[in-house]
């Protein structure tokens, strides 16, 4: 059964009417961000800290837990499109993607709490366990950001509606990373004092808890209007053919991946950074201040660059840009503690819309394989963007493991000359590099915002 706002979509749709989605209220649009500022104020906490609690708190070996990184995400690879069939054959009167934004609160919020909880099992007992809770937050990871993220297709089908409504989203995404990540040490301190473990696992309950709260304001506040169209049912080997014969999608996602790997290693790393290179460890929360501010404010700017020049272009420019600062840093001395936040600033300003503009553009994929195959499936397709997100932050936690490994890097103790270039070239060097490619791939993305649009008149065409 449509409700009234979808028959008169439809309706519109049937006059040959493109993008026919009215404006939306800034309260759908902000209650749309909370559920992926749910998941970011979890998913950036556990990729900034987790690596360092393991190693420094737990007194896990770093070689363990690369391990376990890629032994999850392999797993992920698993979970992401199952889900994201789940998601496509979903129907409930609150929608296919909504509902899981109340069912999945509580579970995510409780494998976070239990991520950072040490259970004091011994060496092989700790790993195990570690193994446990990491596997089943990874999963409720693909349960809560696959539905959130298809959302935006489910929403509106207006070009510009999509990328205001996917700023908005991130602006309230950035705004959780900074708040999750700058506040963690002090919390962290505040809480526990020096009993870093108490302190850890509290922090992550009142992240938790912040996390519920916002996914229940998103479930109330936001509405599926795109009505699905009553179509031959599929089966799972059509519906993943979609994912191989999507050009956009496979450029998209290639690029994505190559920033998701670069940021999450300078992520997961700066931590190391100012408390062994910089040897002030209270900067982390002035340097993620700047880092995730300067991101903040550079999506404030992207829906208009992006409508005047195209989203495509935005992200190449900018993005190209930002390499100065990881260069900047990198031959930039420990104690220029101006010039390494400023460097931190200037590279979320401009790395940024390579990650606001992918997400948004991720829809236009949707459609495009509608239009190409003759299969909707939003699932399928939103699961292999989860996917490569989780991917890129596996691989840049399980490379960070390593090259410290390597390194000789030892926990809470003076470090060699090497384990201090490898920290610095983490900061800088090494996510230029994927930042770059990131670049270069996303030059060979097919969709212009013409095409896109004579696309779905297409698509209005056939649907009558």
């Amino acid at each position: 059964m449509l409700n009234a706002e979808q028959s008169q979509i439809l309706e519109a749709e049937s006059k040959g009417k493109p993008n026919s989605i009215p404006r939306l209220s800034w309260l759908e649009r902000f209650g749309y961000g909370s559920g992926d500022m749910a998941y970011n104020i979890v998913f950036q906490f556990v990729n900034a800290y987790l690596l360092f609690y393991y190693t420094d708190v737990g007194g896990i070996h770093p070689a363990a837990v690369a391990t376990l990184f890629l032994v999850v995400r392999v797993l992920d690879a698993i979970c992401d499109p199952i889900m994201g069939v789940i998601l496509d054959k979903t129907n409930t009167r609150w929608g296919k993607a909504r509902p899981y934004l109340l069912w999945v609160s509580l579970p995510f919020a409780f494998f976070t709490i239990l991520c950072f909880t040490n259970p004091h099992l011994g060496s092989t007992g700790n790993i195990i366990y570690m193994y446990i809770t990491y596997i089943l937050l990874g999963m409720t990871f693909s349960m809560q950001t696959i539905p959130v993220n298809s959302l935006t297709g489910r929403i509106t089908n207006n070009v510009q509606e999509r990328t205001v409504l996917t700023t908005t989203r991130m602006i309230l995404v950035y705004v959780g990373i900074l708040l999750s990540i700058s506040c963690a040490t002090p919390l962290v301190t505040a809480i526990g004092g020096k009993n870093q473990e108490f302190g850890f696992q509290m922090t992550a309950l009142v992240y938790a808890a912040v996390s519920i709260i916002l996914n229940l304001f998103s479930f109330f506040t936001v509405r599926e209007r795109i009505a699905p169209k009553k179509s031959k049912k599929h089966g799972l080997k059509v519906t993943l053919s979609v994912l191989f014969k999507n050009k956009p999608l496979l450029v998209l996602v290639s690029s994505f991946l190559a920033f998701a790997i670069g940021f999450n290693i300078k992520l997961s790393t700066m931590v190391y950074y100012f408390t062994y290179n910089v040897h002030q460890k209270e900067l982390v929360f002035w340097g993620t201040v700047l880092f995730f501010g300067a991101a903040l404010i550079s999506n404030l700017f992207i829906p208009l660059f992006s409508d005047k020049w195209g989203r495509k272009s935005v992200m190449i420019v900018s993005a190209t840009v930002s390499l100065i600062s990881y260069i900047g840093l990198q031959f930039t001395s420990f104690d220029s503690i101006a010039l390494i936040l400023f460097w931190l600033f200037a590279s979320g300003f401009f790395t940024t819309p390579l990650n606001t503009l992918a997400w948004g553009m991720v829809a236009d994929c949707v459609d495009y394989a509608e239009w190409k195959t003759g299969v909707r499936a939003d699932g399928v397709v939103i699961s292999l963007m989860s996917f490569t997100n989780k991917l890129g932050v596996a691989l840049a936690g399980s490379f960070s493991a390593i090259y410290l490994g390597i390194a000789g890097y030892v926990a809470n103790a003076e470090q060699t000359v090497a384990s201090l270039n490898a920290i610095k070239n983490m900061n800088a060097l090494v996510p230029g590099i994927f930042i770059l490619l990131s670049v270069l791939i996303i030059c060979f993305y097919p969709l212009t915002e013409k095409t896109y649009n004579q696309m779905i008149l297409d698509l209005e065409k056939k649907s009558k």
